[in-house]
């Protein structure tokens, strides 16, 4: 018999809050003379989510708990935990420095600096690199704002910079 891994774990809590967020979705209410409701989209993402999770937790209960190698012994240091995990507490860090850039920059030029550094910082750090990074988060984050702004009519944070 397999013991039960940390990704059945996270993969049912996965699934418990689809569940909720699913249940959540009762309680919202439908605009009068919408053509559609408001439960329509949250119920699609949610459905999304608790199948990926779904299959998360059933490749999970495949692949069973990972062997104990003489490595694994070893506590880690936080230096070494740190080399380990570079890449997501860059990530992270990243992440934390574009929403307190939101009130200077705005959503159009802190989500393209953000897309721009976070691929540059997980890909290789070559000058062709660099002009297709630049590329794909001026051409992604453009899109995106585009169809936010003008298609959706959503009012995302404009900064200081880029004032109206």
């Amino acid at each position: 018999m397999h013991r039960i891994n940390a990704d059945v774990v996270i993969a049912l809590l996965l699934l418990i809050l689809c569940g909720g967020l699913y249940l959540d979705t009762h309680f919202y209410q439908t605009v009068p003379g919408a053509i559609i409701g408001a439960k329509i989209w949250p119920r699609v993402v949610t459905f999304f989510l608790g199948g990926l999770s779904a299959i998360y937790l059933f490749q999970s209960l495949q692949k069973g708990r990972p062997e104990k190698s003489a490595d694994d012994a070893a506590p880690l240091t936080f230096r070494e935990w740190l080399d380990v995990n570079r890449n997501v507490v860059g990530c992270f860090a990243l992440y934390a420095f574009f929403l307190m850039s939101l009130k200077w920059l705005g959503m159009l030029l802190g989500g393209m600096a953000f897309v721009f550094m976070t691929l540059t910082f997980l890909g290789p750090n070559n000058r062709r690199s660099h002009l297709m990074n630049a590329l794909v988060a001026i051409g992604a984050i453009g899109c995106m704002w585009a169809i936010f702004t003008f298609g959706l009519g959503v009012i995302l944070p404009q900064g200081e910079i880029l004032p109206r």
